[in-house]
């Protein structure tokens, strides 16, 4: 039995009303009286009212107080519902299952607890069975600065090409995971996709972090992997209809909006990846006019031309 599972032990006697003893519970859960102590400071320190009634001899809850009302607030069950329903898609079962253990040391000790899968009803999304693993192993060495060997796979059915890696940081871009890191068999910094990495291995060969290599806050001016490529000015004009989704929102870091005429709205977005971007701007069609650069707004009218070919 582990500390955590001790503590709701002690809670779950105390919300029932039985005598907490210290003596005898030391030699219930295999502890020293001293540890007992040590653990209903912790429980006090926590915020649970408990106190010690001389009269009947046995710490005991406050008067009114059970677990049933006062275990979980209703923020702290919507942060939990949610981190289970949004890990999922993002990290995998292995996170979702470390939540349901939580889940279920809750409900031990509450009498009507609701399952966090009755609050939400978020579909989840395929991810690698592996990709909590290797999120583990690359925390580890980004913090250890632990070089790695992996197993690219640059195309699918492909050869995968194996690679030496000083990883820097992991992101998030809403669809797959990233790490960012130093590839030194090109000598240079890389994004690799996690769902792309076959396979990988932490060494006992240790690196010293490189200045050039982009930072967490450069995400933010990103679309997409492309955290290496250079920083470019774009201006679009959006329509009343969508107004309000900037103004409520900054989407990029650099994001300045100003107000035109007829509800018009211009917003100024600087970015890595415009490519990328470009993409993201289609969901808003037909609501936008690109003014800068010249060469975007005119690859958007082209494209959009072919696609009214195939209608």
């Amino acid at each position: 039995m582990n500390k955590f599972d001790r503590l709701l032990y002690i809670l779950n006697k105390l919300d029932r009303g039985e005598k907490v003893k210290v003596k005898k519970f030391a030699e219930e859960l295999g502890v020293s009286k001293r540890t007992i102590y040590r653990y209903i400071n912790s429980l006090i320190d926590a915020g649970f009212p408990i106190y010690y009634d001389r009269e009947k001899g046995t710490y005991a809850f406050e008067k009114g107080f059970t677990l049933s009302k006062a275990l979980l607030k209703t923020e702290e069950t919507l942060v939990l519902a949610l981190s289970r329903k949004f890990l999922e898609p993002a990290v995998g079962s292995k996170a979702t299952k470390i939540l349901n253990q939580i889940e279920q040391k809750i409900a031990l000790a509450s009498k009507n607890f609701t399952p966090f899968e009755e609050i939400f009803g978020i579909q989840g999304f395929y991810s690698s069975p592996y990709l909590f693993d290797l999120l583990k192993d690359l925390s580890t060495a980004i913090r250890e600065h632990q070089i790695v060997e992996i197993e690219y796979e640059y195309e699918p059915g492909e050869e995968g090409e194996f690679r030496e890696i000083e990883p820097y940081f992991v992101f998030y871009t809403g669809d797959f995971w990233y790490v960012q890191a130093w590839c030194r068999k090109k000598e240079g910094q890389r994004t690799f996709a996690l769902d792309k990495i076959r396979s990988w291995r932490l060494t006992d060969r240790y690196f010293l972090p490189k200045n050039e290599v982009a930072s967490v806050e450069e995400i933010q001016e990103a679309f997409g992997p492309y955290v290496d490529a250079e920083k470019e000015e774009v201006v679009v004009h959006f329509s009343p209809e969508v107004r309000q989704y900037f103004l409520r929102r900054k989407w990029v870091k650099d994001q300045e909006c100003k107000e035109l005429q007829e509800g018009w709205l211009e917003v100024k977005f600087k970015v890595r990846g415009v490519h990328v971007f470009k993409h993201w701007l289609y969901r808003w069609l037909p609501y936008f006019k690109v003014i800068s650069p010249e060469w975007l707004k005119e690859e958007i009218q082209e494209e959009l031309k072919e696609a009214l070919k195939n209608l």
